[in-house]
């Protein structure tokens, strides 16, 4: 089943085409969980899973301590393709069909760099 096009975003990674979803996973009051899921552009081989993503609300501090909306974590295209590649090095397939490889990164999303 591909990703709908609707609600995800087109990457390129090694000339090979992607689309990916970033989503809200199980949340704290001032954490937020992040998932991503990303599948090869055809829609038919595996998918990848990134879980353990977390950042923090910029909406929590408002109208407090709030200097600048950028000093807010952001997930990037940068950071998908990073991801992409880390799975690539620990074995992902994506044009292989079968269930989703899982790729737990536990990680803040501001020390991603």
């Amino acid at each position: 089943m591909a990703l709908p096009s609707k609600k995800s975003r087109p990457i390129s990674v090694n000339d090979i085409a992607f689309r990916y979803i970033i989503s809200l996973g199980k949340n704290t009051p001032t954490k937020f969980k992040l998932n991503v899921t990303i599948q090869e552009a055809t829609g038919v081989g595996k998918i990848l899973k990134i879980q353990g993503l977390v950042t923090r609300d910029f909406w929590l501090d408002f109208p407090y301590e709030i200097k600048s909306s950028e000093n807010y974590p952001k997930l990037t295209p940068k950071h998908i393709s990073v991801f992409i590649q880390q799975a690539f090095k620990q074995g992902w397939e994506p044009s292989q069909k079968g269930p989703p490889f899982i790729l737990n990164l536990n990680k803040t999303v501001n020390r991603l760099s």
